[in-house]
C-alpha cells in the first residue's frame, strides 16, 4: 500500500513539474519574461504618479471615483480619493477607500494548476488558479476562479489577463453567479515592466431570485 501511495505521489509531482516546465519553455520560446507570472502587476503602477478613474455601474446608475497616487509623497497616505461623482467624498466613502488601499495582499499561483492552454504561434495562453493557502478569508472565493494570460507570440508581450469563475461563489454574504474580468496591459520599455492600462469586471449577484449585474471599470493614467 505504501508503495502505491509513493508511486501516486511521485506521478503527481512529476506531472506538476512537467506542466510548469512546459509553461517556462513556452515563455522562453517567445522571449517572454517570467515576470508575466506575477500576480501583482498592478503594483508596478506605484512606481509612478498616476490617476485612477473607477466607474461602478449598478442598477443602470454610474458612480465615478477619481483617485491619485504619488510615490514621491514622504508621509502616508500616498493615495488620495479626490472626488466621487465630481464632489468631495463623504466620510464613509473615504473610510472605505482607505481600508481598501491599506489592505496588503500576496496571492500566489498554485503550480498544480499552471498550464499552457493555447500555443498556435500567434497567441500563447497560460492558465492558472490561486493557491488557496495564500488567500485571506475575504478572498477565498478566488480559489474557484480561472486566470488566463494572453500573450502575443509575435511580439512576446503580455496583452491582457482574463478571469472567470468556475462555479457559483460566495463573496461575504453575497451569492455570485458570474465573475468576468479583463485587464489590459502595456509594456514600459525603459523600465522593463508591465502596467495595466484599464480593467473591466462584471459581477452578477443573485438576490431574492433575481440576478443583479454590477460593472466596475477602471482606467489608469500615468502622470
Amino acid at each position: 500500500m505504501k508503495k502505491i501511495l509513493l508511486a501516486a505521489l511521485l506521478l503527481s509531482t512529476s506531472t506538476v513539474f512537467a506542466q510548469k516546465s512546459a509553461v517556462l519553455q513556452a515563455l522562453k520560446k517567445y522571449n517572454v519574461n517570467e515576470d508575466v507570472l506575477s500576480t501583482n502587476l498592478k503594483g508596478n503602477l506605484e512606481k509612478y504618479p498616476h490617476e485612477v478613474q473607477r466607474t461602478v455601474t449598478l442598477n443602470e446608475k454610474d458612480k465615478v471615483y477619481i483617485s491619485t497616487f504619488d510615490p514621491n509623497k514622504q508621509d502616508p497616505p500616498q493615495w488620495t480619493l479626490v472626488s466621487v461623482n465630481g464632489k468631495s467624498p463623504s466620510k464613509g466613502e473615504q473610510n472605505a477607500f482607505t481600508k481598501e488601499h491599506d489592505m496588503k495582499l500576496d496571492f500566489k499561483i498554485d503550480e498544480n494548476t499552471l498550464q499552457v492552454a493555447k500555443d498556435d504561434g500567434s497567441v500563447l495562453e497560460i492558465n492558472y488558479q490561486y493557491d488557496p493557502t495564500s488567500l485571506d478569508k475575504d478572498h477565498q472565493f478566488l480559489k474557484d476562479c480561472l486566470y488566463t494570460l494572453h500573450i502575443n507570440a509575435k511580439t512576446g508581450r503580455l496583452e491582457k489577463m482574463t478571469e472567470i469563475n468556475l462555479k457559483d461563489v460566495k463573496i461575504k454574504i453575497l451569492k455570485v453567479t458570474k465573475i468576468a474580468t479583463t485587464v489590459n496591459y502595456r509594456y514600459i520599455d525603459k523600465d522593463k515592466i508591465y502596467v495595466p492600462t484599464d480593467s473591466y469586471i462584471e459581477v452578477v449577484i443573485r438576490m431574492l431570485g433575481n440576478e443583479l449585474p454590477m460593472i466596475t471599470a477602471e482606467k489608469y493614467t500615468i502622470k
